[in-house]
């Protein structure tokens, strides 16, 4: 079963010819991998082409020519198929990929992994243990993706709180 991701949204025009920021989080070899969008409430787009303004992605998508209609698509959350991402290398993974996995605390079974949060600093895993959920930094060394599961192991005391 297919799943749609979310890729950013879409930010200001760019230039006269239909251009839009992405604001994103995706990796360039991702954006530039995609041939096509789905934009929340108005159904997918094919991707003319993508271009970038120094570090700022700039999509054109089919049907939208001239910057009043990209003006109209403004803050439009914009996804991607899942199955139109491009295959990772070994050990790396896309977040939506983690949702689920079972959590291990200290080698025994603690809950599973809700959702993954973009943060200033660092990501955050959501760790879901029936009602209540714990935030836990992702790329701390006490935290592993291991075996289809996410492991932690010497966490800092006071992280999950009981």
């Amino acid at each position: 079963m297919s799943r749609r991701v979310r890729i950013g949204v879409l930010g200001r025009p760019y230039g006269l010819q239909g251009g839009l920021r992405l604001r994103t989080e995706a990796e360039p070899a991702v954006l530039e991998a995609l041939t096509r969008l789905y934009l929340e409430g108005r159904g997918w787009r094919a991707v003319e082409r993508l271009e970038w303004v120094g570090p700022v992605p700039v999509v054109y998508l089919a049907g939208v020519v001239g910057r009043d209609r990209a003006a109209e698509l403004v803050g439009t959350e914009v996804y991607a198929e899942a199955d139109d991402l491009p295959v990772l290398e070994a050990g790396r993974y896309y977040y939506h990929q983690l949702v689920g996995l079972p959590v291990f605390l200290e080698g025994e079974p603690f809950g599973e992994v809700a959702d993954v949060l973009a943060a200033a600093a660092q990501d955050l895993l959501v760790v879901r243990r029936g009602l209540r959920e714990y935030l836990v930094p992702f790329q701390a060394p006490y935290v592993r993706l291991e075996g289809g599961a996410v492991r932690i192991e010497g966490a800092p005391e006071g992280l999950f709180p009981e």
